[in-house]
């Protein structure tokens, strides 16, 4: 078994490594790339838990049963691309040699999930070992007390490196956690960036944005120095022509978006500490307004497009927008093969300021996650011990290979120097979940105080304090109520 497992993982590192080899990439870490297969299977053996096999033993040949909206995340499909695609297999071939798990991939709606998961649990029947859909509709699935709290499976540790513990605690609920985020599930294409039109961007004034980036310097303060510098008509006029003028900035998503996500950019979160704590607001209504003042200095600017959708991605294509915020998947549509593609460019949200540390891309609650349904809380120890033990193996595999078959991927076919696969690495490394957003799409309750509160304070100035306050009793009740 050690043996295929080695030779899997030794194929894998070699691709990883003749792609990221690749001519000028040379601003890359590689000492994680290039890690021995050897230790990589040594550290995932010393830390996944162990199961009961055969006489001799070897795993018994079992099977686990994933119910996802996406099949290619987990089996290999024609829609899966690259490298990816060896991850993906990879990480079966992994499942099949350590635990003896043999997947069965079944694609549905979370519509039918949640009806399906119902039926299933009042009919005292047995209904998948995993679920992999949208945050948004997992956190459905939990309100209607479908989900299993994983905490409770044998084995199951949440601050095992594996899980990727920083972003499976933003999603915790004191004592419980029912969403579980994973880079198996291929969260990347969900993620939050900004894109600039590098033929409008006004880097005379030796304010480039890549090299900011790589500065730790690209703040909300550079950017609107910048968006400034690259629009000055429009933000000097009393009123804006939008089929001729030159922006700023635009925003692709629905109103009450755009601004949360620059929130979620400066670091802050309105609900934090919620693992094995109580879930409740975390800063002050001071405190979130000290912050979401100056996001909202930079939002409510004449130079800000104030289309969205089709409009706002037609007038950035068009070259009449120097900055764009929009999900990551929006990258391939630029990069589409033609030469107009290197035009654009791609970089993570802006910090607060110099002193924060690090960047942070707010992942859309369509992300996919994994959770587990209440249906296998049924079954006996042993069969919850060896769900327990294959969730464990495929985050632990999935981040030794899904992210940075994604990364290399990418590398091969979409970013064409360095500061490109610079920028990219970095939004990698800086994806969050936040937990406002992400249960708030799911829960007024949540949503009210938090989300709502910013954006509409952000975007149409509506006073924080009243808005919190308005909404503060029936968010304590029901996270008391449901969370506590």
């Amino acid at each position: 078994m050690k043996r295929r497992i080695f030779a899997l993982f030794a194929a894998f590192i070699l691709l990883l490594t003749c792609v990221i080899g690749c001519e000028n990439v040379e601003y890359i870490d590689t000492t994680s790339v290039e890690e021995s297969s050897q230790n990589i299977y040594e550290k995932l053996e010393s830390e996944l838990p162990d199961i009961s096999g055969d006489e001799n033993g070897n795993p018994i040949e079992r099977t686990f049963t994933i119910v996802t909206d996406k099949k290619s995340v987990f089996y290999n499909e024609e829609s899966t691309s690259g490298s990816v695609e060896k991850a993906v297999e990879a990480r079966a071939n992994f499942l099949q040699d350590k635990y003896g798990a043999t997947l069965d991939v079944k694609q549905k709606g979370s519509s039918a999930v949640a009806s399906e998961l119902k039926t299933a649990l009042e009919s005292g029947l047995e209904y998948a070992d995993m679920l992999c859909i949208s945050a948004k509709e997992t956190v459905k699935l939990q309100i209607s007390g479908l989900l299993t709290d994983m905490n409770t499976l044998p084995d199951f540790n949440i601050e095992s490196a594996y899980f990727d513990p920083n972003n499976a605690k933003n999603l915790a609920t004191n004592q419980t956690l029912y969403l579980l985020p994973d880079a198996t599930a291929q969260v990347y294409e969900d993620a939050y960036v900004m894109f600039f039109n590098r033929d409008l961007v006004n880097t005379k004034a030796g304010k480039d944005p890549e090299t900011l980036v790589m500065q730790g310097k690209w703040t909300w303060d550079s950017f609107n120095e910048i968006a400034r510098a690259s629009a000055p008509d429009v933000y000097n006029k009393s009123i804006a022509e939008l089929e001729t003028d030159i922006f700023g900035y635009a925003a692709y998503f629905s109103e009450g978006v755009f601004p949360y996500v620059m929130w979620v950019g400066t670091g802050s979160k309105v609900i934090n500490n919620n693992y094995k704590n109580p879930v409740a607001l975390s800063m002050s209504v001071e405190e979130i307004t000290d912050i979401a003042k100056v996001l909202k200095n930079i939002y409510n600017t004449k130079g800000r497009y104030p289309l969205v959708k089709n409009e706002t991605t037609s007038a950035f294509e068009s070259g009449r927008v120097a900055f764009l915020c929009h999900r990551l998947d929006y990258f391939y549509a630029l990069r589409d093969g033609t030469t107009k593609g290197a035009n654009y460019g791609i970089l993570p949200i802006p910090k607060l300021n110099d002193s924060q540390k690090g960047y942070h891309t707010m992942v859309s609650s369509e992300a996919r996650v994994f959770s587990v349904p209440k249906t296998v809380a049924n079954n006996s120890e042993e069969d919850r011990r060896f769900v327990s033990a294959v969730i464990s193996a495929t985050c632990a595999s999935g981040r030794e290979t899904v992210k940075k078959a994604f990364l290399n991927h990418h590398i091969a076919l979409y970013l064409n120097n360095n500061a490109e696969t610079v920028m990219f690495t970095t939004i990698l490394d800086s994806i969050t979940f936040d937990f406002a957003n992400t249960y708030g799409d799911a829960i007024s309750s949540i949503r009210r105080p938090t989300t709502t509160a910013i954006n509409d304070y952000i975007e149409f100035g509506s006073a924080l304090n009243t808005s919190i306050n308005n909404s503060i009793s029936g968010f304590n009740k029901y996270c008391e109520d449901n969370f506590n």
